[in-house]
């Protein structure tokens, strides 16, 4: 947005008047007057004209320095003082000392440059820019005190204009008009190239209206097949049902036996575990089975005497002495 520059003397007599009856008014609570007012705001349009050997050399330099890199422009009002146009007929770069991220002047060769230049050159370098490479273009602290300090150099005649540039073509735009008291920033300014006849800008114009661009074609299906996806009126697609996939069950996971540890007793033997208890009295079963079988393997067994039948006094065997197995 357009911005006044100077506080002008209807300014001051309109605010004077303000605030006196502020003044006459007033009834302060903490001792204390606050009176704020603000200069002119406007979107005010604005054009900057390049000619095209300036616009190729401050392209140039943007596009080969992979430093930062200053110039100056020669500057100049359009002839219509109704219209805010401005016009940059040349570019130069000046004595400077520069980094990835600055330009400082040096200052001894910088004057002694200046001196040399003609006095149509000298008095027409009204315009400032730097590259800021591959970064943002908002404006650093250096760049506003440089700002503040060429602005305090102009007379009432007079205008500067501040720019930034990066690699990918954005821009930033401070135009300071101290006749027409009005400063333009950015989105009031529109950049326009003057075409050279004999420049690069009517060859590139020329040479882009020779170029066609071939664009791939693809078949179109005629009105006998229907739409895509309907070849007929009776065909319908049907989009073919997808089965979930199965699902694994998941398995068990055994817990790991206990292993039982064996105890201790007081004579410090090994009390037998709960398994190995278990393995014993098995072991005890088979030996009474074996002795089973061994009983009935007695001849008195075959022959359907028994033992208990020997021990009988009225048996036809009487008492006796042993056991037969």
């Amino acid at each position: 947005m357009a911005k006044a520059i100077k506080i002008t003397e209807d300014n001051i007599s309109q605010w004077r008047q303000e605030f006196e009856s502020i003044l006459k008014s007033a009834k302060l609570m903490d001792g204390k007057i606050d009176f704020h007012r603000a200069l002119m705001t406007t979107k005010r349009p604005c054009t900057v004209y390049f000619t095209e050997i300036a616009w190729l050399k401050m392209t140039s330099l943007i596009r080969e320095c992979d430093k930062e890199v200053g110039w100056h422009g020669l500057a100049y009002r359009g002839e219509d003082e109704t219209k805010d146009e401005y016009y940059i007929t040349d570019i130069l770069v000046y004595p400077q000392v520069v980094s990835a991220a600055n330009v400082n002047t040096d200052q001894i060769k910088y004057q002694e440059w200046l001196m040399k230049q003609e006095d149509e050159v000298f008095n027409n370098i009204r315009m400032q820019g730097h590259s800021h490479v591959n970064m943002g273009v908002t404006p650093s602290v250096t760049d506003n005190d440089l700002y503040e300090k060429l602005l305090g150099q102009l007379d009432d005649t007079m205008f500067y204009i501040f720019m930034i540039y990066n690699k990918r073509g954005e821009c930033m735009y401070k135009i300071y008009d101290m006749k027409k008291n009005v400063m333009f920033d950015t989105s009031d300014v529109t950049v326009n190239v003057i075409e050279d006849e004999c420049g690069v800008e009517k060859f590139l114009r020329e040479a882009k209206g020779m170029i066609t661009e071939n664009k791939p074609t693809f078949p179109q299906y005629g009105n006998c097949y229907g739409p895509a996806h309907n070849y007929g009126n009776n065909y319908h697609p049907q989009t073919e049902q997808v089965k979930p996939a199965p699902v694994t069950p998941i398995a068990k996971v055994e817990q790991p036996k206990q292993v039982q540890v064996a105890q201790v007793d007081k004579q410090g033997k090994k009390e037998p575990t709960e398994s190995k208890k278990k393995h014993l009295g098995k072991k005890f079963k088979r030996s009474e089975k074996k002795e089973k079988k061994k009983s009935d393997r007695s001849p008195y067994r075959a022959s359907g005497i028994y033992a208990d039948e020997m021990d009988d006094p009225y048996g036809p065997f009487g008492y006796s002495d042993g056991f037969f197995y």
